[in-house]
């Protein structure tokens, strides 16, 4: 028998957080009743505001999972974009693992969208990622639409490009038709009258859609 020293768990050190992480895993896997009085303690870790910590908690969802784990919900309604957007990186896997049900995250959605127009560069770049997703897992739906068509209209040229990139997905899946986009292609075009990497890729999306 090992014994687990759950601080670690917290550790800077990624190398002692994984292995905590596997004595964890295979001491849950001998006797799980063990461990059920530190599920508060093993959900803090989803909304550590250190992102190696919080991203090795999302990527043990199986362990919450043994554990019967509640509440994880609360980490796709943070109020930080960092723990906000980690969670929805991993929104597949909590409805895959009933930690999270479909309906429950359809209603968290509203929470998904500020990411889009993130203030931090790397949390949008993830949450468009993410985007696709969350549509073929229907949590976003047809009627949501008009508020994705808003983006590509949107001031900031960063997140307005991001939007456009994301048409073609769209496009392919049937949501949205070539006749949906046309009072907003001169907002394409307007991004492509630059010196800039945004033009760059605006230039090739126009390309892509034509």
């Amino acid at each position: 028998m090992v014994e687990v020293k759950l601080y670690r768990l917290k550790s800077l050190d990624p190398r002692l957080r994984q292995l905590e992480w596997s004595n964890l895993e295979r001491e849950i896997d001998a006797n799980p009743k063990k461990f059920m009085r530190y599920r508060l303690y093993l959900r803090s870790l989803l909304w550590s505001r250190v992102q190696g910590i919080r991203e090795e908690a999302w990527r043990h969802l199986h362990v919450y999972k043994k554990l019967n784990a509640s509440g994880i919900e609360r980490a796709f309604e943070s109020r930080s974009d960092r723990i906000k957007i980690t969670a929805w990186e991993h929104a597949k896997e909590a409805i895959d693992m009933d930690l999270v049900s479909r309906e429950e995250m359809v209603k968290l959605s509203q929470h998904f969208w500020r990411l889009l127009r993130s203030y931090y560069p790397t949390v949008r770049k993830k949450a468009w990622k993410v985007f696709p997703t969350l549509v073929q897992l229907n949590i976003i739906r047809k009627k949501d639409i008009p508020r994705f068509m808003q983006f590509l209209k949107y001031a900031k040229p960063g997140v307005r490009v991001m939007a456009w990139n994301a048409v073609k997905f769209l496009l392919d899946s049937q949501i949205i038709t070539k006749e949906d986009l046309t009072q907003y292609l001169p907002y394409l075009v307007e991004l492509t009258n630059r010196d800039s990497v945004v033009a760059r890729r605006a230039k090739n999306i126009l390309v892509n859609l034509n």
